[in-house]
């Protein structure tokens, strides 16, 4: 690896000096053997009889060195030289003559430059070349989308995102050819899976591209022109469907033949390759998946980025087989930044366009969709999940007919629905540190050596073992490849740096947080920021009716409802704690003034008594 590394180095000065020091650093990084620049000007010897029968030359020049290729030509240089012809024929409106030079350009690439060379020095030099590679990449498709050849990319659509699934402007491209190439219910499910990536590994919801897809394809608009960039079956019986809270028994449910010996539906997201854990949960959400009953729902609710969705999709996937009339995945938008939740009209469509009905053959009334739902899931066996709902109200219509149906439901707030349908809930916690260590080295992936328990630990400390936070810090060493990991713990002790440092560029925790707080009423979000602010993670009714000015039996109320927002824990009765992060997030709300924290005349509450009771 070494003569790979000094090689790299070489190649992508383009015959430019690198210092001994340089080399030294992309091999060993901030701690080099003292015998580091012998073993440079050996392995600098090695290569130039390696490289004599081609003609480069490796000679030096003060205090370092300089690779002459010869007449040999770079792939980097070609790959430059088409680029400049396509952007000359776009100038000129040429562009199927830039097509043909973007696809020159691309066809020097096998995969990202330098892959598989483990030096951080070296692969931070080439990050900008390899997102160039992208970039083109995608530019090219968007010309090729834009004349009507998405049939052609969607195998090379396929492999793009498979490799690079958070890259949402190709996830949009390939959505998009996959609607226009007639394979909808694969468009959507490649959407739903691009949504939960996202979801999972940044904390964000879809972008503008995305969303501007995802709205072209609910409304079955194919025969739209593709913009200059990629827009900002087996049944068995069952007893009779018992009716819908609130929705009349008498009308006959609509059944559609449309979908006749057609696939059964399937819009389950992809399972994450990083679940971890949660070993307890799995086994009551399979054993109750399993078992016979009455229109089952099963619950999973939590805090915001405690896992619920990667949880649901995993149980979902290990009983899909059990329920081969269709497995529909819907995100009700419960608590997303900048959306607002989905009510029964909308959901009801999206939920009757993944069961395979065309849009344009669904009624407009809330009640008539209801009864359409009916007839979809009367009589079948089918697996819906609805993720993300912000209350019991919000799925009451949406519950599939069929006593043989399985619900599952995600939701931040504290569900149990038994008015509605037969429920188990299962809520989950923050990771033991045991799953939060093995999370965090499985996401950190190979750029970094293994890090032992005890190195990680601070980080998962400042994390309080939310999965969301810890794939933020593991993404954030990733994207620093010279960072150590106590340098990313001690940044993340700063509360002034923890949330920026978990943040991504669409969002993060603090986009995450944001979405819980909105849904708050005013007197909630006041009692959030003063508890943010008190000294120590801990209250009790008492130090919060000092610090809030409220009585007693209004102070524990209000806790309740915080406990069942799962903005605060309850480790036992009478008692609230506040998860680190969602204490920094508080402690940084600004308050009705402006100002961060609890107003003047709330702090003399603060000293008089901390909330660490």
């Amino acid at each position: 690896m070494k003569h790979q590394i000094v090689l790299g180095s070489l190649l992508t000065a383009e015959s430019r000096r690198t210092s001994i020091g340089r080399l030294v650093d992309s091999v060993w990084g901030t701690t080099p053997p003292s015998t580091a620049g012998k073993q440079i000007r050996n392995a600098v010897s090695d290569l130039r009889n390696i490289l004599a029968p081609s003609g480069a030359v490796i000679t030096p020049v003060a205090d370092g060195y300089q690779l002459d290729i010869g007449e040999a030509r770079l792939d980097l240089h070609e790959f430059r030289r088409h680029l400049a012809q396509a952007r000359t024929h776009l100038g000129h409106g040429r562009k199927p003559d830039a097509i043909v030079e973007f696809r020159a350009a691309l066809s020097l690439w096998t995969g990202p430059m330098l892959s598989g060379i483990e030096s951080a020095t070296l692969q931070a030099q080439v990050a900008g070349v390899n997102e160039g590679r992208l970039s083109v990449a995608e530019e090219c498709i968007d010309l090729e989308l834009a004349q009507d050849r998405h049939k052609s990319l969607v195998s090379e659509l396929a492999a793009w995102v498979a490799e690079y699934p958070l890259r949402e402007r190709m996830v949009a491209q390939y959505v998009l050819a996959l609607h226009r190439s007639g394979a909808r219910a694969r468009a959507f499910t490649v959407y739903e899976q691009a949504r939960r990536n996202l979801a999972e590994s940044l904390g964000l919801s879809p972008g503008p591209e995305l969303l501007e897809v995802h709205q072209l394809m609910l409304r079955e608009d194919t025969d739209a022109a593709a913009p200059a960039a990629t827009p900002a079956a087996r049944t068995a019986p069952s007893a009779p469907a018992v009716p819908f809270p609130g929705v009349s028994a008498s009308a006959e449910p609509a059944v559609s033949t449309a979908d006749a010996g057609a696939p059964a539906p399937d819009s389950l997201p992809f399972e994450s390759g990083h679940f971890v854990g949660r070993t307890a949960e799995v086994e009551v959400l399979l054993a109750e998946g399993t078992a016979p009953g009455a229109r089952r729902v099963l619950s999973v609710d939590g805090m915001g980025g405690v896992g619920k969705t990667t949880l649901a999709v995993y149980v979902a996937h290990r009983v899909a087989d059990r329920y081969p009339d269709g497995r529909i995945f819907l995100d009700l938008c419960g608590h997303t930044r900048h959306e607002d939740p989905l009510g029964h009209r909308a959901a009801l469509r999206r939920l009757l366009v993944l069961s395979g009905l065309p849009e344009g053959e669904l009624p407009d009334s809330v009640e008539a969709l209801v009864q359409m739902w009916r007839g979809r899931t009367t009589g079948r066996r089918m697996l819906v999940v609805l993720d993300n709902a912000v209350g019991a109200e919000q799925i009451r219509l949406l519950l599939p007919a069929g006593d043989e149906c399985l619900t599952l439901v995600t939701s931040r707030r504290r569900l149990t629905m038994t008015a509605l349908s037969p429920t188990r809930v299962v809520s989950l916690d923050p990771l033991p540190r045991e799953e939060g260590y093995a999370l965090f080295c499985r996401l950190l992936g190979k750029r970094h050596p293994a890090p032992r328990p005890d190195e990680v630990s601070g980080i998962l400390d400042h994390c309080g073992d939310l999965p969301l936070a810890v794939a933020a810090a593991a993404a954030r060493l990733r994207r620093r490849p010279s960072w150590q990991l106590w340098h990313l713990a001690q940044r993340l002790a700063d509360p002034a740096l923890r949330l920026a440092d978990l943040q991504t560029e669409h969002g993060g925790l603090e986009a995450c947080f944001d979405a819980s707080y909105r849904h708050l009423n005013a007197g909630q979000q006041r009692l959030l920021r003063l508890l943010g602010t008190a000294e120590g993670e801990r209250t009790n009714v008492a130090s919060t009716s000092l610090l809030a000015g409220l009585p007693p039996f209004v102070a524990e109320q209000m806790l309740e409802s915080l406990v069942d927002e799962h903005l605060l824990f309850q480790p036992e009765p009478g008692q609230y704690r506040m998860h680190p992060l969602v204490k920094t997030y508080c402690a940084q709300l600004p308050g009705q003034d402006g100002t961060s924290g609890p107003q003047p005349e709330q702090r003399g509450a603060l000293s008089a008594e901390p909330l660490a009771a």
